[in-house]
């Protein structure tokens, strides 16, 4: 387990060295075609090659790691006309009364992105994504998909943060990628999580039950719920159909609970 949750082990810097290469990242992206489904214009942005992007692993809670490049980069798709934006697998899943709601705000502030001729950077990912999160809010999305982008948002920081780590950048206050900027969209984003447990039906986001509970343990451990955090975990535990690659993640969490209600 790695990334910046309390109690989390740094994650490994020769790793994220081979993910951050810009020559490297471009041998695994391709343009792929999109028509926008609010202005109908036809364009194209980069996309990760799924079958050539290697798995390194997740962080306690479920953020997914790559060798040699950063999927969380290029998971939201925008419309360079209108400034629609949502995560790639939906992009053109929108029904018609969402697509009148966003032609009536008339997203023009959000018309600038920019020609992707090589590599996203990561501060237009992050731009991406705020754009994703308004248009969110704009549509009335379920809690569950205000939820999922704002935890992928999330995720971003957090890889951002690392690859300036790394090339020695001192990150200040100001900077958009820091933890506390990170806390707050995990906060965003538990708490959506929240709403659609009590109000939408299984998969959420997703994720079956046992996982959907593991996964809200490690955002209450992240966001200090510990009560709550233990609550999930021990369901999660307890539930015969959790994966199996999540009951040891799981049994981890449950020490880093009991040794966090000990030091309290």
């Amino acid at each position: 387990m790695r990334g910046q949750l309390p109690g989390s082990p740094p994650p490994s810097k020769e790793s994220d060295k081979k993910g951050m290469s810009s020559s490297v990242e471009m041998e695994y992206l391709l343009d792929k075609s999109h028509t926008c489904p609010v202005c109908h214009r036809v364009f194209t942005a980069k996309t990760v090659l799924a079958k050539k992007a290697e798995s390194n692993g997740l962080d306690i809670d479920l953020m997914p790691r790559f060798k040699n490049v950063d999927l969380l980069k290029y998971r939201v798709v925008e419309c360079p006309s209108c400034g629609y934006a949502d995560l790639d697998q939906s992009f053109e899943k929108i029904n018609p009364r969402e697509a009148s709601s966003l032609k009536e705000k008339a997203l023009k502030n959000d018309k600038d992105a920019p020609s992707e001729v090589f590599v996203r950077e990561y501060a237009d990912a992050y731009r991406y994504y705020k754009s994703a999160l308004r248009c969110c809010l704009v549509r009335g999305c379920r809690s569950s998909k205000r939820g999922q982008t704002a935890i992928n948002a999330a995720w971003l920081l957090r890889s951002w943060r690392e690859k300036l780590k790394w090339d020695g950048y001192v990150i200040s206050d100001t900077d958009p990628m820091t933890m506390d900027e990170e806390r707050k969209l995990i906060k965003y984003a538990l708490r959506n999580f929240k709403d659609a447990e009590l109000n939408e039906e299984f998969p959420i986001s997703g994720m079956d039950e046992p996982t959907f509970d593991y996964f809200m343990a490690a955002l209450c451990y992240n966001q200090d719920e510990i009560d709550n955090a233990g609550k999930y975990v021990l369901r999660a535990l307890s539930n015969r159909a959790l994966k199996p690659l999540l009951r040891p993640m799981a049994e981890d969490l449950r020490d880093m609970i009991k040794e966090r209600r000990h030091q309290a």
